[in-house]
């Protein structure tokens, strides 16, 4: 839990500023000691894509070297997932 809490701490403290009205959720979730961050994305905007690779970037510098993480974009206006116990929304927008 307290791996959990930390992680989390440390995406938002990325994630500040950075979240624009295009984005829909933002989900961090631990698959096999790997770190993953998805981002659900309702337009494929440049301008987004780039702000996700800062906020990767931040997020990473916060971290020891030690770990691992990795990132998708989703784009769409489809349904949101549901949550399985391994995810923890960080952010969703009211839809």
């Amino acid at each position: 839990m307290k791996a959990w809490n930390f992680q989390v701490l440390m995406l938002v403290q990325a994630m500040l500023g950075a979240v624009t009205p295009n984005f829909r959720m933002v989900v961090l979730s631990c698959e096999v000691d790997v770190w993953v961050i998805r981002f659900y994305l309702e337009k494929n905007i440049e301008d987004d894509t780039a702000e996700i690779e800062d906020i990767i970037c931040q997020y990473a510098a916060y971290q020891d070297s030690s770990l691992q993480c990795k990132s998708e974009i989703l784009v769409g206006n489809e349904n949101l997932p549901s949550f399985s116990e391994g995810n923890r929304a960080v952010y969703r927008r009211k839809e």
